[in-house]
């Protein structure tokens, strides 16, 4: 009876002793998060961008994957697992024209400006945020790494072609011209012609 009593009072101490150092030690704790970044700088590259258009946009992405299993024991058959991702993606698109590959040619004879090689507008950047607004898995199909990696992906694609079925394109295409026409007004105030060189895929203002 005494042994019992003394085990009992031995678990007794035990578990006070760890209440007590809990109470102490256990409540003043704080969570600290411990983060690292290695940014390795890869390539630098000289550019000349015009950005003409902004566009800004709020869209909803939903996502569905279905896995099939066939099984045929005891008896055949097919089993689908599903797992569905619904996101909201918000991201701003800049429109406008690369000029690296422009060139100009100036005649002081003539007193004229060439410009050949002109760009096309095009989408220079998407920068675009993600939230996670619903995420479904079941048995043998649930969401991975790569699997994420691939939704922010595909969020981005699908965003470009909205950027793409908008009016965006159009928008930035009448900038450029405008932006034509303040050359042209500089040139002729110099006394000079500007003269546009078209491409088959581009035509500016002449």
């Amino acid at each position: 009876m005494k042994r019992i009593l003394s085990i009992i009072l031995l678990f007794t101490a035990l578990g006070l002793g760890v209440w007590l150092g809990y109470w102490f030690f256990g409540r003043k704790a704080k969570e600290q998060t411990v983060s690292s970044a290695h940014i390795l700088l890869e390539k630098v590259e000289k550019v000349c961008k015009l950005v003409t258009v902004e566009g800004n946009f709020d869209e909803w992405y939903d996502e569905s994957n279905i896995r099939q299993f066939s099984m045929y024991f005891p008896l055949p058959g097919n089993f689908y697992f599903t797992k569905k991702a619904s996101l909201r993606v918000k991201g701003k698109v800049l429109v406008g024209y690369d000029m690296a590959n422009i060139r100009i040619k100036a005649d002081s004879l003539n007193k004229t400006i060439t410009l050949s090689n002109l760009p096309s507008p095009e989408i220079l950047s998407i920068d675009h945020d993600i939230e996670y607004r619903d995420l479904a898995e079941s048995w043998f199909n649930t969401f991975t790494t790569a699997d994420y990696t691939n939704l922010n992906k595909n969020a981005k694609e699908a965003l470009r072609e909205k950027a793409m079925e908008s009016r965006l394109m159009d928008e930035a295409q009448l900038e450029g011209n405008q932006m034509i026409e303040v050359i042209r007004f500089m040139t002729e105030a110099a006394g000079w012609k500007l003269v546009l060189e078209q491409n088959a895929e581009n035509v500016w203002l002449n």
